[in-house]
């Protein structure tokens, strides 16, 4: 999945590029953007897209903002609240509940400019009242109270990611090459990307995502893991723990994101509670990786 959204921000203040023309190529043609100055007002938006010189580069951008380019293997973290709607296929959208949790990545290279990526996400529910951790909660719709577990996905297929699009491990070996745009927004570089369901999932699945980092950092090249912030919306299918039954609708998560260097960033009651009830969670499941692919690399 992703999360990565992958997912994460910059902590710190943002420093303002009025006045600074912005250059035609981007450390050899790493992206070509309008020579234009920012904007001198501080309200005006000056707003552009990217183009980069070929889909290698592309990629390379894509991949520091969502894992980390590396040489051999790393890891990409995301620490995240979301809210959680149920959308009843007869009634008006309900806000359910708030989710604080976490997504850990973990990829190698097994080509030239590919990476196969695994992931394991955590979500624990908090009450819209009290904002403390809950266990139940009634159905809004049923009239039932219900327990609510902790989320735990543990079983992302995997993917693996190239140049030319995303492989899902359990699929045919098909490319899929998600909606994506790059663009910049006065000092900001942001990323639009749309992402359908892996192979076997329910199909009314999918995933979009902004991420967004400081222009800056992201002409840096030395920067390999872009720590940037990911606010992103999720369509999937009702939960069976709410007890829905056959009724029309589905569930809607809005995120709100932050890819950090260490689960050491994560907020302490997070964390400690992570310690508690599922520590081995807070290391890469590098054994994911003994999984035999449908396809050649």
């Amino acid at each position: 999945m992703t999360l990565e959204f992958g997912r994460r921000a910059m902590l710190g203040g943002v420093t303002a590029m009025a006045g600074v023309a912005l250059a035609d190529t981007v450390n050899s043609a790493h992206a070509k953007i309008s020579k234009r100055p920012l904007a001198r007002h501080s309200h005006k938006i000056e707003t552009r897209f990217v183009e980069f010189a070929n889909p290698i580069e592309e990629f390379e951008a894509h991949f520091r903002m969502e894992r980390d380019l590396v040489e051999s293997q790393g890891t990409a973290l995301t620490w995240y609240h979301w809210l959680l709607y149920l959308v009843p296929g007869d009634q008006s959208p309900i806000t359910l509940l708030r989710y604080e949790g976490m997504e850990y990545s973990y990829f190698r290279k097994v080509a030239d400019h590919t990476y196969r990526i695994h992931a394991h996400n955590v979500s624990m529910p908090l009450g819209l009242e009290t904002n403390d951790y809950i266990s139940s909660l009634k159905n809004p719709v049923t009239g039932e109270t219900v327990a609510v577990p902790t989320s735990l996905l543990l079983n992302d297929p995997g993917t693996v990611h190239s140049p030319k699009g995303f492989r899902n491990l359990t699929g045919d070996g098909s490319y899929v090459q998600p909606y994506r745009q790059f663009r910049v927004e006065n000092s900001m570089l942001k990323l639009d990307s749309v992402r359908t369901a892996p192979p076997h999932w329910p199909i009314n699945h999918m995933e979009s995502s902004i991420q967004e980092i400081p222009y800056e950092s992201f002409l840096d090249k030395r920067i390999s893991n872009l720590l940037c912030t990911s606010k992103a919306v999720y369509v999937f299918p009702y939960s069976k723990w709410l007890g829905m039954g056959d009724r029309p609708g589905h569930l809607l998560g809005f995120i709100d994101a932050y890819k950090i260097p260490s689960v050491d960033d994560f907020p302490d009651p997070f964390l400690h509670r992570m310690q508690r009830e599922h520590p081995e969670l807070l290391e890469p499941r590098w054994g994911e990786f003994s999984r035999a692919a449908s396809f050649a690399y």
